[in-house]
């Protein structure tokens, strides 16, 4: 049934504390679990005049801004890698199969893109689950995934356990 597990992780323990349950459905369907992590690009921010019309940004300015940020994201991305590196060792030590990816990008759209490319099966996330006016202002990742059309989520929303 499930062959592509996708878990997207933004490196925070909310987006790890998904991981257990997709590790126990690949286990049960023998399938393979594909760690995720959209990483923003770097704002490019370019330096302020004084006063309005007394200073524009030089071509040269422009092209080392630009650079600098394009350095920024190579770094970004290499952090990420690494980051999803450790967390398929431990899971792989936990006899799962599974890839790495990471990308330049808006994170909702990336899983969204990157789902429909790699014929991913489910999508196994977590919510820090905002509802009503937190939800409208500040958005949510799970959110705009889940109302995609024709992507299976499994989401997790993470609460204290209660001991009964």
């Amino acid at each position: 049934m499930f062959e592509k597990i996708l878990v997207p992780m933004d490196g925070s323990r909310l987006s790890s504390s998904a991981l257990p349950y997709a590790i126990e459905v690949a286990r049960r369907f023998d399938a393979e679990i594909v760690l995720f992590r959209a990483v923003g690009k770097t704002p490019i921010i370019y330096p302020v005049a004084p006063t309005p019309g007394t200073f524009t940004t030089s071509p040269i300015t422009t092209q080392m801004i630009m650079e600098s940020a394009e350095k920024q994201d190579k770094r970004n991305l290499a952090r990420a890698n690494r980051y999803l590196s450790r967390i398929l060792n431990k899971a792989k030590a936990q006899g799962v199969r599974g890839s790495y990816h990471s990308l330049l990008g808006q994170p909702a759209k990336s899983i969204i893109d990157f789902y429909r490319q790699e014929a991913i099966d489910l999508v196994i996330m977590t919510t820090r689950g905002k509802s009503g006016l937190k939800r409208a202002l500040l958005g949510s990742i799970a959110d705009e995934v889940i109302r995609e059309p024709g992507i299976p989520v499994l989401v997790i929303r993470p609460g204290r356990r209660t001991k009964k």
